[in-house]
């Protein structure tokens, strides 16, 4: 069972450590980032939230993100180069970084497509480590070891899901997808469930809205019994075993299946977005199978989607209300951010930080790569010692 990070009994920890985690999404609406702390007493890791700075993307980086897909290798250099240095201008603008034992830079996920052998993620932790004078250690790169070593490289959070949040059956995550993770018979065990802010932006969008607010349009409209039915029987819902969704997917199988749907007639957005919300609350109920589940991520402040989580809507799979538990704002915005700034930590004292229960990797290992001293050599007053 890989519940427990072991070899830290190896070590004497003095601590807290301070980490700053860092998130950009799918959905590509802000920057994240958390002041963390974290502490490993009695056998057990803790944490907690101290702030969370919330930058907005506005319309220029998703637009030149959506760019990349048909761009060449040096307007990639550029992009990974503006971007990450915009990235290290919000840290210093937001907070000291001198502050912090180690920062975890995520990255915004471009290409993810694991079953060829490769994921990639927008972002230099060097750029950022030099930003900082090269005086504070970067953990980024986070997701292509684990593709390396035959994972799906996503999602990765689920890790501290089990060694933070335990209290809970499972932690799902509404962001541009829907992601869950839980303990089945001693193994954290985790996948991506179906898209969810990607597709509900995107069809805020149709009327001029960046998103649908606490999820209104989607309750003033009606589900479309054929359209929910298709969505809900893509192969992809029937995969069995370790799996994640990206951007591809979407654009070759999610859409056309609506584009076919719309060849018959108008549909109303409304209309749409209610439909939209009833499938993915019935694949995540699907997935939680009645667990008392911790509820993450922009989609949790749709309250119509979780109002749908919790219908008894019994239909070929077994289709149980999910318990849902929706923490404060900090936590629920911040989560993600959160989780990658535990998952640095881990890298940076040269722990685990990727489970093959998790992931389908052929070992559990740490992912990450790593700018400046690690926990075992650094001049941090929170390290080993």
């Amino acid at each position: 069972m890989e519940l427990k990070t072991t070899e830290l009994g190896t070590h004497r920890l003095k601590g807290p450590f301070r980490v700053l985690g860092t998130m950009s999404g799918t959905s590509m609406d802000a920057f994240d980032i958390v002041e963390a702390q974290f502490s490993w007493n009695g056998g057990r890791w803790t944490g907690s939230i101290e702030a969370l700075h919330e930058v907005p993307l506005g319309e220029r980086w998703p637009r030149r993100f959506k760019a990349l897909e048909t761009a060449g290798a040096v307007d990639w250099f550029e992009c990974e180069r503006d971007w990450s240095r915009w990235c290290a201008e919000q840290i210093i603008r937001c907070t000291n970084p001198s502050n912090f034992d180690v920062v975890a830079f995520s990255g915004q996920t471009i290409f993810h497509q694991p079953q060829q052998g490769y994921t990639v993620q927008l972002g230099s932790g060097s750029e950022l480590h030099a930003a900082f004078k090269a005086a504070i250690p970067v953990v980024g790169d986070f997701r292509s070891l684990d593709v390396a070593l035959g994972g799906q490289g996503a999602p990765l959070v689920p890790v501290a899901d089990a060694l933070l949040f335990g209290e809970f059956d499972a932690c799902l995550n509404l962001g541009g997808f829907s992601n869950i993770s839980m303990d089945q018979a001693g193994h954290r065990m985790a996948w991506d469930v179906s898209p969810c802010n990607l597709v509900l932006n995107a069809l805020a969008n149709r009327n001029g809205l960046p998103f649908d607010a606490s999820g209104r349009l989607a309750a003033a409209g009606r589900v479309i019994p054929e359209l929910l039915s298709d969505w809900a029987e893509l192969p992809y819902h029937e995969q069995q075993g370790h799996k994640s969704l990206g951007v591809e997917w979407m654009r070759d199988v999610f859409w056309p299946v609506l584009e076919l749907h719309e060849q018959r007639g108008t549909l109303a957005t409304e209309d749409l977005l209610a439909t939209a919300v009833a499938y993915i609350a019935l694949e995540v109920r699907m997935a939680a199978n009645g667990a008392k589940t911790l509820v993450t991520g922009g989609g949790a402040l749709n309250a119509e989607l979780v109002r749908r989580l919790g219908e008894a809507a019994p239909v070929a799979r077994v289709d149980l209300p999910l318990e849902a538990v929706i923490p404060d704002a900090t936590l629920l915005k911040g989560k993600e951010a959160y989780a990658f700034g535990f998952l640095g930590l881990l890298r940076w004292l040269e722990l685990t930080n990727v489970w093959s229960t998790v992931t389908g990797c052929s070992q559990a290992h740490m992912g990450g790569a790593l700018w400046g001293k690690n926990g075992l050599s650094s001049r941090s007053p929170n390290a080993m010692q």
